[in-house]
This record gives structure tokens, sequence and C-alpha cells, in this order.
């Protein structure tokens, strides 16, 4: 009975087109894996890594309310899923899910669009709840019989096993502007484990400057109230696109002597910065080919300020640098007025 209530949820998700339906259908996910399910998920087994903070099973539960941002990753992977199934007919799919939660949100509910001979998934977390979490779903819903390994285990340091060739890699780790949660960390990992031709989830995240008016600018708090009208959240029109910081994508992660920390260049700031005050980071994400989550279209796309120009009077230029060693964070440094 649930594996048909799940198949009949995840088929509106991936019929959707508009904002209502979205919101719609990621309301009914939820609801189905909190009211259906009963699970009783802790708040407070936050872990700290090499890379970031893990989110407690319950702050991963309830990233399923980050309604577009569910909906578009469901989306986008069943389109990554669908074309390899395409190109390797004969056999099955490998999958590697790091930070996976309590709910596994971005692949469990495709399960039962795909045969079980087609899918052959490991499943990542580091907090041991949100891994019984998954294996008591899938006993109630029905999908034992899908090949899913569970592993309790860092994703940022695990090996994949010798003869398991890693065809769709998927993390979904993130905070706004890359802050926080080891995303970065993560995907640094998976991709020195992946083939040429394997597609990682996020394609593509893209970081850029912008000198603005950050408290005007648009900004996620609520996906109850204001997701519906997020089409209504005009950027800042005096917003000053700076330059692209970088791109997160397997050629980035893949090139050589790659440390854990990024500096730009300086950028000249301003003489007069009455009407954009702030510097500021931007972030859009790439799914999966053309499915993308733009500014403010999801928590993890909200802008971050920096700093605020005002704290910066007496110095011409600015270096922005991002350094996901420890906890990801943002710093800068200053070049003097001459």
């Amino acid at each position: 009975m649930y594996k048909q209530e799940l198949m009949f949820i995840v088929e509106s998700i991936l019929a959707s087109n508009t904002v209502d339906e979205h919101i719609e259908c990621a309301q009914k996910l939820s609801c189905f894996y909190k009211k259906k399910t009963m699970l009783a998920i802790s708040a407070d087994n936050e872990i700290l890594v090499k890379g970031g903070v893990a989110l407690s099973s319950s702050g991963a539960a309830d990233c399923v309310d980050d309604y577009l941002r569910t909906v578009f990753f469901i989306k986008g992977i069943h389109k990554a899923l669908t074309k390899l199934c395409t190109d390797f007919p004969e056999r099955s799919i490998n999958i590697l899910y790091a930070g996976c939660g309590p709910y596994a949100t971005l692949i469990l509910p495709l399960l039962p669009l795909f045969d079980k001979e087609r899918i052959n998934a490991v499943l990542l977390d580091i907090n041991a709840e949100s891994i019984v979490a998954v294996q008591q779903l899938l006993a109630v819903i029905g999908l034992e019989d899908y090949q899913l390994q569970l592993i309790e285990t860092d994703a940022i340091t695990y090996t994949k096993p010798e003869g398991f060739t890693i065809d769709l890699a998927i993390s979904e780790t993130m905070h706004y502007a890359l802050t926080r949660e080891p995303q970065v960390a993560i995907m640094r990992n998976l991709m020195k484990q992946l083939t040429p031709d394997a597609i990682l989830i996020p394609e593509e995240i893209r970081i850029d400057l912008a000198y603005t008016f950050f408290n005007h600018e648009p900004y996620l708090n609520n996906t109850s109230y204001e997701v519906k009208g997020y089409k209504k959240m005009q950027p800042y029109p005096k917003n000053v696109f700076v330059d692209r910081l970088f791109t997160i994508n397997k050629e980035h992660l893949g090139r050589e002597n790659h440390n854990s920390k990024l500096e730009s260049r300086f950028y000249t700031l301003p003489a007069d910065f009455s009407n954009q005050p702030d510097v500021c980071i931007f972030t859009e994400i790439k799914v999966f080919g053309d499915i993308e989550l733009k500014t403010a279209e999801s928590y993890i796309t909200n802008p971050y300020c920096v700093v605020s120009m005002y704290n910066l009077i007496g110095y011409s230029g600015i270096q922005l640098v991002y350094d996901y060693c420890e906890i990801p964070q943002w710093t800068y440094n200053l070049a003097l007025k001459e």
C-alpha cells in the first residue's frame, strides 16, 4: 500500500510544472515521510567532521520541506537515472548516495519507478540513527528487495569497494554559499573515485560575487509562505555583478594540486557604494541537465553577505577566500588605499 502511494507521489513530482504543483507534491512527500512512517528522529546528533558539520538526523529530515530543492533534485536524479538505464540497458546502475539522512529523500522515492534489477545503490550517512531510519522505511514501504547497502561512515573519507564502479554519485549536503556543511569536501572525495563517464549530482555549483544591498535581495526564510511568491522576489535592481568566483564540477574537482582553500583575485571596491553597500556571495545550482536552482529558490541558494563596505573605509580592494578545511567559511583580505 505504501509503495503504491509513494509511486503516485513521485510521479506527481516528475509531472509537476508550476510552482504551485511543485509545492503541493513536495508537501505530500513530506507528509508521507512524517505521518505514515512515524519515525522518531533526534535533533541533537550533529557531528563535526573535517570539512563541515553533518546535520542532525532531524535537521536532515527537515530538508524535505525545502520544497523546490526537493522537487528539482528528484527530477534531476530521475533524469540522470533514466539516461544511465538507456545507455547501459544490459546491467544494473551503480549509485553512491553520500549523506542520505533518515529519509534518503533523493533516491528512495524513485525506487518504485525502476526495476529492482536495475538499481544497485550504496547509501552513506555518518549518523547511525539515520541509517536505522532508512532501514525501517524500506521495510515499511516494501522496498527491501532492492539492492541497497546502508553504511554508517564519514563520506569525506569513505572509499568505495574495489569492484564497485560508480555510475551516479549524489551528495546534497549544502548550506547557502557553501558554508557550514561538508558539500565540497564530500564531492572532492567522491570525484577521486569516479570514472570520466560517471554522473555527479549536483552537476555544477556556481559561486558569484556581487556588490549589492543585502537586505533588499530575495531571501527564502519560510517555504510555507514564501515559495509560492518567490517569482515576485526580484533581485535588487542596483545589484552590481563583479565576477564568477568559481564553479564546482567534475572538471574543477579533478584538477591536480587542488587544496581546501580557494582564493580570488583582488577586486576594486567602489568609491561610492551608497546603493550597494554589501559584498555578497550568490549561488546557483545545476542539478542535472536543464534542471537548476536559482537565487533564493531554496535555502541553499540564498545570498550570503560577507561584509559591509561601511566597515572597509580606507581600503581599495578585496580578495575573497573560501576555506573548507574545517568548517567551510568565507573570509577576505584587503588592499590599502595608496
